[in-house]
C-alpha cells in the first residue's frame, strides 16, 4: 500500500469518524461512543498529515481541506460569538452561551473534510 492509498483511505476513515462524532454530540450519546468516534478521527489525521506529501493530487487534497478549515477557524472562532452577542444585544436577553466549544471544533474539523472531498469531487485538484 503506497502514502497516497493510506492518505486516501484516511480520508474516508476521518470522515465517518466526523460524521459518528457529529452525531453522538448531536444526540447527546455516551462517552463510549464519543470517545471512539474521536479516536477514529484522530487516528485518520494524523495519517493524513504524515502522508499528505505522497503526490501533486494528495498535496492539493490536503491544501484545500486546510484552506477551508482555517476560514472555518476563523469565521466560527470570531464571528460565531460576535453574532450571539449581538442577537443578545438586539433581543435584550443575557443567557449563556448557547454553541459549545466542542460544536465550534467539530465545524472547523468538518470544513476540512468538505474542502478536502470537494476538491476531490471536483476533480481539479
Amino acid at each position: 500500500m503506497n502514502r497516497a492509498s493510506i492518505f486516501m483511505a484516511a480520508s474516508w476513515t476521518g470522515l465517518a469518524g466526523m460524521i459518528a462524532l457529529a452525531a453522538a454530540l448531536m444526540a447527546e450519546a455516551g462517552d463510549g461512543l464519543r470517545l471512539s468516534a474521536a479516536a477514529m478521527l484522530i487516528v485518520s489525521s494524523f495519517a493524513l498529515l504524515f502522508t499528505r506529501r505522497a503526490d501533486e493530487y494528495t498535496r492539493g487534497l490536503w491544501n484545500a481541506g486546510a484552506s477551508v478549515a482555517f476560514g472555518a477557524m476563523l469565521i466560527l472562532s470570531i464571528g460565531l460569538g460576535f453574532a450571539e452577542g449581538l442577537v443578545d444585544g438586539l433581543t435584550d436577553s443575557t443567557r449563556e452561551r448557547t454553541v459549545s466549544a466542542d460544536t465550534v471544533l467539530t465545524l472547523e474539523i468538518a470544513a476540512f473534510y468538505i474542502g478536502l472531498f470537494v476538491k476531490r469531487l471536483l476533480g481539479d485538484a
